[in-house]
């Protein structure tokens, strides 16, 4: 055998190496992403039990007002925390969008700065 005939042998059998690979890249891809969605779940649960073991002491103190308040209190109270929260945000975008539209000045015009009224 020539060793132009080896090097076209060589480069050749390159070629079906490289596609074989692809294809067996594509197939783990499919095959990994059906396991996407429960890994994630996973790594949500450990990062929560990493979070609860390096805060041990609001984890103990909100056991301590569950046992408290009891169950109906907490939930009451809750219920409440999540109305004020919400609309704490819904004042906070409405503020954000108040300082991001453009200020007209006294012609009409859009102008850069805000004027002093």
């Amino acid at each position: 055998m020539m060793y132009t005939e080896r090097l076209t042998e060589i480069a050749r059998r390159k070629e079906n190496l490289v596609a074989k690979s692809v294809s067996q890249r594509a197939a783990l891809v499919a095959e990994l992403g059906a396991w996407q969605k429960p890994i994630d779940v996973i790594d949500h649960g450990i990062a929560a039990a990493r979070f609860l073991k390096s805060h041990p002491l609001p984890v103990a103190a909100a056991m301590v007002i569950i046992a408290v308040l009891g169950r109906r209190k907490l939930l009451r109270w809750a219920g409440q925390g999540l109305v004020v929260w919400r609309a704490w945000r819904t004042v906070q975008e409405l503020v954000a969008g108040l300082n991001a539209a453009p200020h007209r000045g006294h012609a009409g015009r859009i102008s850069a700065h805000r004027s002093s009224v």
